[in-house]
C-alpha cells in the first residue's frame, strides 16, 4: 500500500480549503450593491500626499485593489454642486438636464427660481423636480419595476437630492437643531423606520458633543506643520470644544468635525443591515456623503492640519465601512465608487503668497456698474435684472420698450464688462453658442448653457481669481473643469491607474452598462472602457 507522506495530505487539504472559499467568493453576474462615497473637498493630491498616512484598509485598500482615475472632470460652468451631482448621476451636462446654478431667472416671466424647489416658508422641501434628465437610478427602478432600493445618506438634503433621481425610497440627513437623523418626505411616501428612530434614541450627537478635537496623530508630522509653520496664525491651536450649542444649529460644531462622518457611517451601517441592501439579485443603490471640510476653520485649505485630520479619521471610518459590507454582501458583490463633487482649491491669499496672479471680482458690483453705464446711453432705467453664478440677465421687458436693439446693448455690455478687472471672457449667449472656438473655456461655458434657464451674458474669469460673494466665503471659478479623483472599486474591477483626463459624464453609463439597464435619457456619456468586465 502506497504511503502518502503528511506535509502532502496538508498541502492537498489547504488547496482544497483554498479553491473552496474562491468558490464562495465568486462576484455576482451584476453587481447586488453600489455604494458611492462622495466627499465634499477632495483631491487627487490630497490622497497622493497623505497615502503613507493612511492605512491599509481605508483609501489605501480602495486605490490599490481598484480602478483609479487620478483626472476625472465636471464643466466648470458654476459652483453650484447640484450642477455636478445631476451630471454624475444623469450623465449629461448642464446644457441637457437643465441644473445650471443653484437659482436662475426665467427669461420670459423673470421670476427667480430655486433649483430644488424648497421653499420653507411653505413647508415645500428639496427636490429634484428641475432636472429635466433620468438618472442612472430611474433607470434601475423603471426596469425591476421599482423593487431597487435607492438610497441617499449625507448633511444636508440640497446635496442629496440630485444623488436620488426622480424616484428614491430615502433621503435621509442630520437635523442640526435636534441631532435626529431626518428624513426628506419627498422621497417617500412612508413613516421614518423603527429602526431610525431606535438609532435616534441613542442620542449620538449628545455623546460626541462632549468630546474635544485634536489631532489624531503626530500634529509635527502634518503638512502644514511640515512645509507652512511660517503661515500659522500666531497662537494657532489644534484643539476644539463640540460643546452643543443654544443657537438654532446647536449641533454644527459636531457635524462639521470628524464625529460628523461618525455619525454618518453609523447610520450607513444601520441602513444597510436593517434595509437588507445587497441580499437579493436586483441591484440596490446607496449613496454616502462625507465630508473634509471644518466648520472650526472655514477656510482651511487643503493641507492645513484640520483638513489632513479629517482624512485620517475618515480613512478609518472608510475601512469600517468596507469590513462591513464585505461580511453583510462581499466585496466581490459589490461596487463601491469613491470620488468627490468638489476639490478645495487655493484661496486668494495663497495664490498671492505663491506669486500666482489673482484677485476678488464681485459679480454683484459688475452688474451695477454695466447698470449705470447702460443709463448713461439709453436713459434711465433698471437695464440689468440680475447677476447671478457668473451670468447677467438683462431687462428684456425695458428692452422692448425702449426699441433698443439687443444685438446692440448686448455688444455694448460685454465690451464694457471686459474692462472690468479679473474678467477674461464676457460673451453674449447667442454668440457663444454660434461660436466654433475649440478653447477650453468656452467650451465650459457651452456645456453649462440652457436657453430657457441662462442668462444673456455669461462671464470667465481669468484662472486663479475668485468670486466674492456677499455673506459667504470667496468662491474659486475654474478656469476649464473642476478636476476630482475617481475610483472604481470591488466588484468586477480590476487594479488601473488612470492619468488621461476622463469626462464624469462617463460614470452613469458605466454603471449602466454594467447593471445591464438603460442609459438614462439624456446621457451623453460613454462606458469608461478600462473598467468594464
Amino acid at each position: 500500500m502506497t504511503r502518502i507522506k503528511l506535509p502532502i495530505i496538508i498541502f492537498i487539504l489547504l488547496h482544497f480549503a483554498h479553491t473552496a472559499v474562491a468558490q464562495h467568493r465568486i462576484a455576482s453576474p451584476k453587481p447586488k450593491l453600489v455604494v458611492f462615497f462622495l466627499i465634499d473637498e477632495l483631491s487627487t493630491d490630497q490622497l497622493v500626499a497623505f497615502r503613507d498616512k493612511f492605512t491599509n484598509d481605508g483609501f489605501n485598500r480602495i486605490i490599490d485593489g481598484g480602478a483609479f482615475y487620478r483626472n476625472a472632470s465636471f464643466p466648470a460652468g458654476s459652483v453650484y454642486a447640484g450642477c455636478n451631482l445631476s451630471t454624475l448621476y444623469s450623465g449629461a451636462y448642464p446644457a441637457t438636464h437643465g441644473i445650471i446654478s443653484d437659482t436662475w431667472f426665467e427669461p420670459l416671466r423673470y421670476s427667480r427660481v430655486k433649483a430644488d424647489g424648497a421653499d420653507t416658508d411653505k413647508g415645500i422641501l428639496p427636490s429634484s423636480k428641475n432636472m429635466l434628465a433620468s438618472t442612472f437610478t430611474d433607470e434601475l427602478k423603471w426596469m425591476y419595476n421599482g423593487q431597487s432600493k435607492v438610497t441617499s445618506i449625507g448633511f444636508n438634503t440640497d446635496f442629496l437630492v440630485w444623488t436620488a433621481g426622480h424616484s428614491s425610497d430615502y433621503l435621509y440627513y442630520p437635523d442640526a437643531i435636534t441631532g435626529d437623523m431626518k428624513l426628506n418626505a419627498d422621497t417617500s411616501n412612508v413613516s421614518l423606520p423603527d429602526w431610525v428612530q431606535e438609532f435616534n434614541q441613542k442620542k449620538l450627537l449628545d455623546v460626541f458633543a462632549e468630546r474635544q478635537w485634536g489631532p489624531v496623530a503626530d500634529l509635527n508630522e502634518y503638512h502644514q506643520l511640515l512645509y507652512y509653520t511660517d503661515e500659522l496664525p500666531q497662537g494657532h491651536t489644534f484643539l476644539y470644544s463640540l460643546k452643543k450649542g443654544k443657537d438654532k444649529k446647536a449641533y454644527q460644531k459636531v457635524l462639521e468635525s470628524p464625529y460628523g462622518n461618525k455619525l454618518i457611517r453609523d447610520f450607513t451601517v444601520s441602513q444597510v443591515l436593517n434595509g437588507g441592501y445587497g441580499k437579493d439579485d436586483v441591484t440596490d443603490i446607496l449613496t454616502v456623503q462625507f465630508t473634509s471640510k471644518s466648520v472650526h476653520r472655514p477656510s482651511a485649505a487643503a493641507f492645513e492640519a484640520e483638513t489632513e485630520d479629517m482624512l485620517l479619521r475618515l480613512d478609518k471610518e472608510i475601512a469600517d465601512m468596507l469590513q462591513i459590507l464585505d461580511d453583510e454582501v462581499g466585496l466581490e458583490n459589490t461596487l463601491i465608487i469613491t470620488s468627490a463633487i468638489s476639490a478645495p482649491v487655493r484661496s486668494v491669499g495663497e495664490n498671492g503668497r505663491a506669486g500666482i496672479p489673482t484677485g476678488l471680482f464681485s459679480g454683484k458690483k459688475a452688474a451695477s456698474l454695466l447698470n449705470l453705464y447702460l443709463m448713461a446711453l439709453h436713459g434711465q432705467g433698471s437695464w440689468v435684472k440680475a447677476y447671478h453664478d457668473g451670468q447677467i440677465y438683462l431687462n428684456h421687458e425695458l428692452l422692448e420698450q425702449s426699441k433698443i436693439s439687443k444685438k446692440e446693448i448686448l455688444a455694448q455690455s460685454a465690451k464694457f464688462l471686459m474692462q472690468v478687472e479679473g474678467v477674461a471672457y464676457a460673451l453674449p449667449a447667442n454668440e457663444l453658442m454660434a461660436s466654433t472656438s475649440d478653447l477650453a473655456a468656452l467650451e465650459s461655458l457651452k456645456l453649462n448653457y440652457h436657453p430657457k434657464r441662462s442668462g444673456d451674458l455669461l462671464i470667465r474669469l481669468q484662472p486663479g481669481w475668485n468670486e466674492e460673494i456677499e455673506g459667504q466665503d470667496p468662491v474659486h471659478r475654474h478656469w476649464t473643469s473642476s478636476t476630482v479623483p475617481l475610483v472604481f472599486y470591488g466588484w468586477k474591477v480590476g487594479r488601473r491607474n488612470i492619468y488621461e483626463k476622463v469626462s464624469m459624464t462617463d460614470v452613469a453609463p458605466t454603471i449602466s452598462s454594467f447593471l445591464e439597464i438603460p442609459f438614462p435619457n439624456g446621457c451623453e456619456g460613454k462606458p469608461l472602457k478600462e473598467v468594464l468586465p
